[in-house]
């Protein structure tokens, strides 16, 4: 059965602080609702955390790291859904699920790759 990553777009902010408790009771009803189709997924800390990695040179070449994301924008990437569905239709249904949908944000629905390890 193929596979759809459920990316979540929204406010840059750490959903693991108390005053966004409401929101994050929501996405664990959401992950016990669809928990037969989940194969895994996770909210990520906000964008200061990040670490952008570079190569210089090519393969092998020098490790060039700075602090934050690449870019700025008003939605960032926030977590993800391992979603495993009959097609897009059912992950596009199973997205409309998923919290951010509807709390300002969004979902970006991508068929996984398949590579057969």
């Amino acid at each position: 059965m193929p596979q759809y990553a459920a990316l979540i777009y929204t406010a840059d902010v750490d959903w693991s602080q108390p005053e966004f408790a409401t929101e994050t009771v929501e996405y664990t009803e959401f992950g016990e609702a669809a928990a037969a189709i989940i194969r895994g997924g996770a909210a990520l800390y906000p964008t200061p955390t990040a670490t952008t990695v570079r190569v210089e040179g090519g393969k092998g070449g020098d490790v060039l790291t700075s602090d934050g994301p690449f870019a700025e924008t008003k939605e960032v990437l926030t977590g993800f859904y391992l979603l495993e569905c009959a097609d897009l239709d059912e992950a596009v249904k199973v997205a409309a699920t998923i919290p951010a949908a509807w709390q300002g944000g969004t979902v970006e629905v991508r068929p996984v790759i398949d590579f057969g390890g």
